[in-house]
């Protein structure tokens, strides 16, 4: 069913209402975290493998139409966990299992491996815990990743924050979707890169 509301037939004009506005470039394409969505087939080009990306598609289309439905604020620089935003403590768990683990498990035993796998993503570092990064996943939606690494007495422990500002683009869900693509996306260059 998922499947069947978020197809490009569905959304491709909603989301063709991106180019040139909220951040994006006026071109036939939008990219962000790596990826090449074509505005004309609603085709997605994996960069960093340089090959389809196929399997994610309706997500991407559900995050997309949701950005497409908002309108620019400022940056406000005060930074909220996923338990602040509308609903989130109740998808806490989830949020955790897919998104926030995936990167305790790739990066937690070296932790300077997130700054470099971010780079591949044009993110920039940050002096939080041992490693921390900021991602623009969607050009107006900034993530900030908090790596604190394994230990001989502690497990690695990682937090995904948001801009305040986050909320005004998409929904509590389309953020957690957002995020759990951008640490796929980490993991990707990771094995890019090693």
């Amino acid at each position: 069913m998922y499947r069947d509301i978020w197809t490009w037939e569905k959304c491709g004009h909603k989301i063709n209402t991106l180019r040139g506005r909220l951040g994006f470039a006026d071109s036939l394409s939008l990219k962000f975290l790596r990826l090449t969505l074509s505005l004309e087939s609603g085709k997605i080009l994996d960069e960093i493998k340089n090959k389809p990306f196929p399997e994610i598609e309706p997500g991407i289309y559900c995050i997309l139409s949701g950005y497409a439905e908002s309108q620019p604020v400022s940056e406000t620089y005060q930074l909220i966990s996923f338990s602040q935003l509308p609903g989130g403590q109740i998808y806490k768990n989830a949020f955790i299992r897919r998104a926030v683990q995936p990167i305790e498990k790739i990066f937690g035993s070296d932790a300077p491996w997130l700054w470099k796998a971010t780079k591949l993503l044009s993110g920039e570092k940050l002096n939080y815990g041992d490693c921390s990064v900021k991602i623009r996943a969607l050009p107006l939606v900034p993530i900030v990743i908090i790596l604190y690494g394994a230990t001989s007495e502690f497990s690695p422990s990682a937090n995904i924050l948001f801009d305040s500002s986050a909320s005004n683009y998409l929904s509590t869900e389309q953020l957690a979707m957002l995020s759990e693509l951008t640490s796929a996306r980490l993991r990707h260059a990771y094995k890019a890169i090693t």
